[in-house]
């Protein structure tokens, strides 16, 4: 059974117009669309799509917008789903066509934060629209949302299947309620994988309990006696099943190894990659409840793959700015950082990246300096807090021992009135970039 390649999010904001999920992968073109997608029917010229008639007229939503909401869209906008409508039917699209042109126009949906451009570098599992499918959406609404012929609009989505290969699965043990007088909650709930010897994590399924506020999943390895202790000290101070938390466990010994949205279905890491789980140590997940919706009982589940031994063992290591403090006032206080690839690392290739910054950041760079060549590995233009996560190169990038990497983060402090510090908390900010990378 064929699953979705490793792709996964941190977190997810309030849907508020529209969300979509990962257009299918194919040949990165100059402006970062990709010509694996095409239309229901016919070719886009100058805002009309020919649909076998022979001559111009308007897309429709039958022939040309419904293929492209089901394949972005329909995992969020779904009954049930997180996003706050439906796109699934004629009259749930029309009634939001000009927020869909927006969106889509301004490329806010899909939720994508690295730049797809080509201009740093392309992503095959980018949340990214073709521009001849941001052209179709927009013509559609122009033409005031016409609907064709029903009988020729595609089949109804189907959800993506389970894990094939699930190994263990997963339980926080206990129904949670978020808290109702809150917009947001960050929930860690600690699981236990139950490993009598170290395996490799290859796969992973988040199963939501209740989709409608289930905006994100985050899981972390804990690695050390002291670091289970003290995520049960801080599981036993806190009233509530599981504890509170933000940008991570708030636990020192901990590794993120998995991350789920809206949309991910289940997925692997790159073929013949895993990572490491240690033996007799438990786990963390991190929940992110969206109350946009309204609050009910949450039970997540996680179903994970695992095996014995992986070609490649895969280290999700990171390049970040230490010391961050960021003056008030500014447009764009900067921060910087640098992580030297020690010399006897050999040759290693970086199969994915994930930015991170908090709510202040706006852009974010990273350069690789490999013998004396200069070349962006991971760019944002426009950073939001809420659609960060990891994306796959559409191709891996080599680097070796003796490599430099250098990141710069540009952050918005007009709105503040001291001096912003590094850390974990709202408050806080952080200036870092994750790497997948193998030997």
């Amino acid at each position: 059974m064929k699953t979705r390649r490793w792709m996964f999010l941190f977190t997810l904001a309030p849907l508020t117009t529209m969300a979509c999920t990962p257009a299918e992968s194919g040949t990165p073109g100059a402006d970062g669309s990709t010509s694996s997608g095409t239309m229901a029917s016919g070719t886009m010229s100058g805002g009309t799509t020919s649909s076998g008639t022979g001559m111009d007229v308007h897309p429709n939503w039958a022939e040309d917008v419904a293929p492209i909401l089901i394949k972005n869209c329909a995992t969020c906008h779904q009954p049930g789903g997180i996003a706050p409508f439906g796109l699934l039917t004629y009259d749930e699209a029309k009634t939001v066509a000009p927020s869909m042109k927006s969106a889509t126009g301004a490329r806010t949906m899909p939720p994508f934060n690295p730049d797809n451009t080509g201009d740093c570098q392309t992503y095959s599992d980018a949340r990214w629209l073709e521009a001849a499918e941001i052209a179709t959406i927009a013509a559609w609404s122009d033409a005031g949302a016409p609907e064709g012929d029903p009988t020729k609009a595609p089949p109804p989505y189907v959800a993506p299947p389970g894990l094939p290969d699930k190994s263990v699965t997963l339980d926080m043990g206990a129904s949670f309620t978020p808290d109702k007088t809150l917009t947001d909650e960050y929930r860690c709930f600690i699981v236990d994988p139950g490993l009598t010897k170290d395996q490799y994590l290859t796969g992973y399924d988040i199963k939501p309990g209740d989709k409608r506020e289930v905006h994100h999943v985050i899981m972390f390895a804990l690695d050390t006696d002291a670091a289970d202790q003290a995520a049960a000290d801080l599981d036993a101070a806190d009233p509530e099943d599981g504890y509170l938390c933000f940008g991570g466990p708030g636990v020192t010994a901990s590794r993120f190894v998995v991350g789920w949205a809206p949309g991910s279905g289940a997925s692997h890491y790159p073929a013949g990659t895993g990572v490491k789980l240690t033996a007799g140590h438990k786990m963390v997940m991190q929940v992110h409840y969206n109350m946009a919706n309204g609050t009910f009982p949450d039970r997540t589940t996680a179903d994970l793959a695992l095996v014995d031994s992986v070609a490649k063992e895969a280290t999700i290591t990171r390049v970040a700015a230490k010391n961050i403090l960021l003056p008030p006032g500014q447009m764009s206080a900067p921060a910087t950082g640098q992580l030297k690839i020690p010399a006897t690392a050999g040759d290693l290739t970086i199969w994915g990246s994930a930015p991170h910054m908090h709510t202040r950041g706006k852009t974010l760079e990273v350069t690789l300096d490999s013998g004396g060549a200069t070349s962006c590995i991971s760019k944002v233009q426009d950073w939001n807090f809420h659609w960060q996560g990891f994306a796959t190169y559409a191709k891996p990038i080599a680097m070796k021992g003796g490599d430099t990497l250098t990141i710069n983060c540009g952050y918005d402090t007009t709105m503040e009135t001291t001096t912003i510090h590094q850390g974990e908390s709202t408050s806080d900010e952080m200036c870092i970039n994750f790497l997948y990378v193998t030997k």
